[in-house]
Parts: C-alpha cells; structure tokens; sequence
C-alpha cells in the first residue's frame, strides 16, 4: 500500500501536466475501468466519445493486482473511473482519490451483489461477509451494468446522448440475443452442477439454473476428505466437466479431473470480447456434458 502511495504522489510530481494533455486534445472521455469485460461495455456504448483504460492485464489476478506507474498517470488526469467490486479497488480507492480529485469513481455493480462466493441470497448475508463480485458473469446483470454507464457517460457528454443512447440499445438487443442463446444451448445438459477452480461463474449459474461447486473454500484449495467427497459426489451426479479458470489453474483441479475421466476446461472469466466469451464458455459446458 505505502508502495502504491509512493508512486502515485511521485507521478503527480514529474507527469500530471504531460498526462493531462491526452484525452482532452483527443476530445474524448478518459475513462478507467477495472476488468476488461467492462472495457467492451463502456466501448459499446461510448463508442467514439470514448478511450478506455483498464486496471487489470490479461493473465493477472484481482487479489493481487497492483497499478503500474503507467497506469497511475493516467488515472491523474482521467474523467471516470468505473470500478466493479473487486478486491484490488479497496487499496486503490484512497490513492486514486489523491492523485485525481476530480475523478469521479462510479461503483457499477455493488446493488446487485446478491449472493456470497458459497452461493448464500443477499438476504442471509451479514454486511461484514464478503459478497461475490462476479456480478458480469450474468448477461442479465450485465445489462444494469450498461445502464450506470450510459447514465454516466450521458452526464459527462450531454451532447452526445442520443448517440449513447443508440448504441445502448444496440448493446441490449445483443445482450438479450446472448441471454436466450445460453438458455436455449443448456436446455440439453443434464447434471445442473458445475464444478470450477475458483467460485466466479455463481452469478450464471444462478441465471441458468445450475450448482456452482468450486474447488476453492474461502481462497484454499480444498483437500483430503472434502476432495474424496467432492470426487464421489462428482460420480454420482455423472459430472464429467472441469472448469479452469485461466487465473487459478489448481492442483485439486488436475486431480479431480483425472478421477472422473473428466474433461478440462479452461475459461477466463475477465476476457474482454464478453458476448463471445459467454457464447465460449456455454458451447464448452455443452461439449462436456456427454
């Protein structure tokens, strides 16, 4: 944190007037975002209007992210930043605050946190838990999401609101396309559970009337008797997929796998073409349900 601190009050020293040049010669809104998925969102419907910058690299981890220094220039002189609950924005939040003042940090996705990672309704979660923040993992949800950032962009740039609105509409009718699409693909697969490295794919399951069972409990693998058990219910239930998330590629993973003769399947759930991504993951559960 005192790293992350450092950087940022160095960067305001030697590139804030450099920085600050960029999107308004461009006339366009700087916009930062967490994770790519909202990238695709705030393109779709900022178009033009818009350059998008994204905290989060291909490959890396939300809980242990940190922001390069490039990144940090940037934030100082960018108009929006939409953030999405992820663990990372927690020890950003005051440093972000303190290299650009006139930010204005939009939280897309905290309403609709409704369940926790091991699948417990908003109602029986107490404040202090920790809600799952997967919330884009659902087209549905993914939809309100759209809707904060048309608000949003549509507040910076009046002018342009019909323009925003055009593409929001655009993005909604591909949204829904993407909605049916999935239910009427799962339709023909069996067992409703599915079985996942780490709990980020609760929000579709919930959407699609599946079991999210992960392999990882409160970030431990887990192992032993609970790893027996998990291998015996798996052969009940005739499970015979194991979804990989690209971030978190666990040893207990490979050995379940190899127990059931399942087939691995590796998916990451923060690729930034989200409709096509969705479209992936749904065409892969299929695949494996024989």
């Amino acid at each position: 944190m005192k790293k992350i601190i450092a950087q940022g009050r160095l960067l305001l020293l030697t590139c804030y007037l450099v920085q600050s040049v960029t999107a308004q010669a461009m006339d366009r809104i700087s916009v930062f975002v967490s994770i790519p998925p909202q990238k695709y969102l705030v393109e779709r419907i900022g178009g033009y209007h818009v350059q998008v910058d994204v905290m989060l690299a291909p490959a890396q981890s939300t809980e242990t992210y940190e922001p390069s220094p490039k990144q940090l220039a940037k934030l100082a002189s960018a108009n929006i930043y939409f953030q999405i609950c992820v663990p990372f924005e927690r020890v950003l939040s005051d440093v972000i605050q303190e290299i650009n003042r006139s930010l204005k940090i939009v939280e897309c996705s905290e309403l609709m946190m409704d369940r926790d990672p091991g699948g417990q309704s908003r109602d029986h979660i107490d404040d202090q838990q920790i809600r799952d923040p997967h919330v884009w993992a659902s087209p549905l949800k993914a939809k309100e999401i759209a809707k904060q950032i048309l608000r949003e962009l549509t507040a910076s740039e009046p002018r342009s609101r019909e323009y925003f609105s055009a593409n929001y509409d655009s993005l909604i009718v591909d949204l829904d396309a993407l909605d049916a699409r999935i239910r009427d693909r799962l339709k023909a697969v069996k067992s409703r559970y599915l079985i996942v490295s780490h709990p980020s794919l609760g929000y579709y399951t919930d959407a699609y009337g599946f079991k999210q069972i992960a392999i990882e409990q409160k970030g431990k693998e887990i192992q032993g008797k609970a790893l027996v058990e998990l291998i015996q219910f798996a052969r009940r239930e005739k499970i015979h997929t194991v979804l990989v998330q690209k971030q978190f590629r666990h040893a207990s993973a490979e050995i379940l796998a190899r127990e059931l003769d399942a087939m691995v399947i590796e998916f990451d759930p923060f690729a930034e073409n989200y409709i096509e991504n969705l479209d992936f993951l749904t065409a892969e559960i299929v695949r494996g349900s024989w």
